[in-house]
C-alpha cells in the first residue's frame, strides 16, 4: 500500500503520542490496540472460557487479569495470539484498504509489527525510539508497576535496538514531549516532501 506507514515501538516509547500528534495535524490513523480491545470484548465469553476468567456484571472481560496471565505464561500468550491475531489482521486490512483508496498518507499503530512480520510488505515502518531503561521508567510510572512487572512486559517484545535496525524510519523520543512533537512535525514534513520518492 503506497500510503500506509506502520508505527511501532516498545511499550511506553510514545506510539500513542505520535498518533495523537498526527491526528491533530489532520492525518488519519488506525490502532491495532483499539481493534484488539473491540475484538476482545466482542469475544469476551469465548476468551473467559479459554482462560478460565470471570466476566464482570456487564459481561466485560477483565483485561488486566488477562494481561497478567499472558505475561507470565508463554503457552497462554501463544494461545491468545492464535485466537486474536487473525481477527485483528482481517479487521485492520479492511480498514486500511478504505484509507488507501483516499490517496493520502495514513498511519497504522501495530505494537508487534516487527515481531509478526505479517505486515512488512504492506507499507513502510516507523519506529518510535526510546532506550530500554527510559521506557522501563516511563512504564513503571504510567501503569504503576514494580521493576519486575514492567521488565516482563518490555521483555515480552523484541529488543528495541533490534527493531531500530529493521525500521525504515526512526523518530527519537528521548527528551521532553515538546522535543518529541517537534521531531514528529519535522518527520511528517519531510515525508510529505519526499512522498513520491519513497516508493
Amino acid at each position: 500500500m503506497k500510503n500506509a506507514y506502520f508505527v511501532s515501538a516498545s511499550i511506553a516509547c510514545g506510539k500513542s503520542s505520535f498518533l495523537k500528534i498526527m491526528n491533530d495535524m489532520g492525518f488519519e490513523s488506525l490502532s491495532a490496540d483499539i481493534i484488539s480491545n473491540e475484538i476482545t470484548q466482542k469475544n469476551a465469553k469465548a476468551l473467559a472460557q479459554i482462560f478460565s476468567l470471570k466476566l464482570d456484571e456487564n459481561g466485560k472481560l477483565d483485561k488486566k487479569a488477562l494481561a497478567n496471565l499472558v505475561f507470565n505464561d508463554k503457552n497462554a500468550k501463544a494461545k491468545l495470539e492464535s485466537f486474536m491475531h487473525p481477527k485483528i489482521r482481517k479487521e485492520l486490512l479492511k480498514k486500511m484498504q478504505i484509507l488507501e483508496e483516499k490517496g493520502k498518507i495514513f498511519f497504522v499503530e501495530i505494537p508487534l509489527f516487527f515481531e509478526s512480520g505479517f505486515y512488512k510488505n504492506l507499507g513502510k515502518s516507523i519506529l518510535i525510539y526510546a532506550p530500554k531503561d527510559l521506557s522501563l521508567e516511563r512504564l513503571k510510572r504510567r501503569d504503576n508497576l514494580n521493576d519486575d512487572e514492567a521488565l516482563k512486559r518490555i521483555e515480552a517484545q523484541m529488543d528495541i535496538e533490534k527493531k531500530r535496525e529493521m525500521a525504515d524510519f526512526i523518530i527519537e523520543n528521548i527528551g521532553s514531549y515538546e522535543e518529541f512533537r517537534q521531531n514528529c512535525v519535522k518527520f511528517i514534513k519531510s515525508l510529505e516532501r519526499n512522498k513520491d520518492e519513497v516508493f
